[in-house]
């Protein structure tokens, strides 16, 4: 290998040690976000997700419009009538507005 190689294989495994990873959640924390997602439906309340994309946190607001339970993928209007597709396995956090 020539070192630059070796330098950018450092680097690389450098960036990754910040990356946040996801936490482990239990079926209690789980079925929570299940709980809250489908009250916030049934009321069409605004929900607050915060999802782990590539390593990093990211929020996302908006009112949870279809659940596919199959895929456990659910599609999101955000504020601007613009819809987003997470799947469940993304969200570390579900929150719910009053």
């Amino acid at each position: 290998m020539l070192p630059e190689h070796k330098a950018l294989n450092k680097k690389v495994g450098e960036e990754d040690n910040f990356l946040n990873k996801k936490p482990v959640l239990d079926e209690y924390q789980v079925e929570e976000f299940e709980n809250n997602i489908h009250y916030a439906m049934e009321y069409h309340l605004p929900i607050i997700f915060t999802l782990l994309n590539e390593g990093n946190p990211q929020e996302l607001q908006g009112y949870c419009v279809y659940i596919q339970p199959v895929t456990k993928e659910l599609r999101i209007q955000k504020k601007d009538s613009s819809f987003a597709y997470i799947q469940f396995d993304e969200i570390i956090s579900v929150i719910v507005e009053d």
